[in-house]
C-alpha cells in the first residue's frame, strides 16, 4: 500500500483549485526547511480558499476531499481536522461545506 504524502495532497488540491499550485510556492518560497507533512498544506489551503471565490462543484469536490480524508483516517484525518476543520470557525465557508460534507466530517465542525 503505498502511503499518501504531501505532493498526492498538493495535486489533489490543484486539480480543483489549479491557483493553488502558485499559492503554495508562494506560501513555502521564504521556507528554509519547508514542511513535509499534510497538516503544512491544510494551514496554506484554508486561506487560500477564504479567498478563492469557489463554483458550486469546486464546493462539492472539496467537500467530497475533505470528507474522504476523514473517513481515510491516521495522518490524513488528523491533518484535515486540526488544521482545517479547527482553523475553519463559523463563517461563510463552514456554512457552505457543512450541508456536502459527510456525516462522519460534520462531526468535526
Amino acid at each position: 500500500m503505498d502511503k499518501y504524502n504531501q505532493s498526492d495532497l498538493i495535486n489533489e488540491l490543484v486539480k480543483i483549485f489549479p491557483n493553488f499550485a502558485s499559492y503554495w510556492q508562494a506560501d513555502i518560497a521564504d521556507d528554509e526547511y519547508p514542511s513535509t507533512s499534510l497538516h503544512s498544506v491544510y494551514m496554506s489551503f484554508l486561506p487560500f480558499l477564504g479567498s478563492a471565490n469557489p463554483t458550486p462543484k469546486q464546493w462539492r469536490l472539496v467537500a467530497y476531499h475533505l470528507s474522504e480524508a476523514i473517513a481515510a483516517g491516521g495522518d490524513r484525518e488528523s491533518a484535515v481536522a486540526t488544521c482545517f476543520f479547527e482553523g475553519l470557525g463559523k463563517g461563510a465557508i463552514s456554512r457552505i461545506l457543512r450541508p456536502l460534507l459527510s456525516k462522519e466530517a460534520r462531526a468535526y465542525i
